[in-house]
């Protein structure tokens, strides 16, 4: 564990530059549920649906494998794709060409992938104001709606949660909080602040997202629901965390890794030599594996 001092000095650093990269996301600004331009990336299409959460349409970009027109009586396992800060429901289309490829070649079981409008500066919780409620939206309101709209495994052995970054805490948030939903939780290069080191501690917009509130914070940081629900996920969950050696946020998924080995849940933990803060350069050096996970840990249709 390095010093306080240290540890601190590494996290603004790396809060700073995300934040640069992503200059929209510098402030909390008002929710857009419906992604304007309605791009659908290629594999994808553009979709909606009514949210009570948010009492609005939102958007998302739908990817269906192979054969889904085709094979009327079959179901499929669903991986829900979540962004990064700044960023949009289409951050997820390398992805999906990937999937599709790996798909067809037979290297990843046939899944759809719902990537999910999770507003640039959201952490994927709640906000305390109730303005942007993402997380209600898709747990209560987006996997309720993808199930009854598309032939799903509607169980949690057959749904997956992955993001990068932001997404990668709101993976593990969200997959950890309500393990009943999700079979399968992969973090990539996760954004994994701990309860100690909030962002609001560093002074920077996107603390904004917790209402300046440090409890509300501890309460939905994925180390404290990790630490909560322990028994929950273990030996239920497949568990996953993949982070460049070289991005700066390898420090705390390696702590976060070491925290899941302390608590005695399996899980694996891929380091990928020189790769930094870069969902796509890391999906494309992870090759097969990035799919083999999910043939381990998505049940088939019955």
């Amino acid at each position: 564990m390095k010093r306080r001092g240290t540890h601190l000095y590494l996290i603004a650093g790396t809060v700073s530059m995300l934040l640069a990269a992503h200059p929209a996301a510098a402030q909390q600004e008002a929710p857009v549920w419906l992604e304007p331009t309605k791009a659908a990336p290629a594999g994808t299409t553009y979709r909606t649906f009514w949210s009570k959460s948010a009492g609005a349409e939102v958007s998302y970009l739908l990817y269906l494998p192979p054969g889904y027109e085709t094979s009327a009586g079959r179901r499929y396992p669903v991986l829900y794709w979540l962004h990064g800060l700044g960023g949009d429901q289409r951050r997820g289309a390398p992805i999906v060409r990937d999937l599709d490829v790996a798909i067809r070649a037979g290297r990843a079981p046939a899944m759809i992938a719902v990537l999910v409008n999770g507003q640039p500066t959201s952490w994927y919780c709640d906000s305390t104001d109730g303005r942007v409620p993402v997380e209600s939206v898709i747990v209560r309101d987006l996997v309720p709606h993808v199930d009854a709209a598309y032939r799903t495994i509607a169980r949690r052995e057959a749904r997956a949660i992955e993001g990068s970054s932001m997404g990668g805490f709101g993976a593990a948030h969200l997959g950890f909080k309500y393990p009943e939903l999700f079979g399968a939780v992969s973090i990539l290069m996760g954004a994994l602040f701990t309860p100690a080191d909030p962002p609001g501690g560093l002074d920077h917009a996107v603390w904004s997202a917790f209402g300046n509130d440090a409890e509300y914070y501890r309460s939905n940081n994925p180390w404290t629901l990790l630490e909560q629900n322990a028994d929950a996920l273990r030996e239920r969950t497949h568990l996953r965390i993949v982070v460049g050696t070289v991005d700066p946020l390898y420090g705390l998924n390696q702590q976060y890794h070491e925290q899941m080995e302390r608590l005695g849940l399996t899980h694996e933990f891929v380091p990928i030599e020189g790769v930094g803060h870069n969902h796509v350069e890391l999906y494309e050096r992870m090759g097969d594996e990035a799919f083999t996970f999910y043939v381990n840990a998505l049940a088939p249709d019955e």
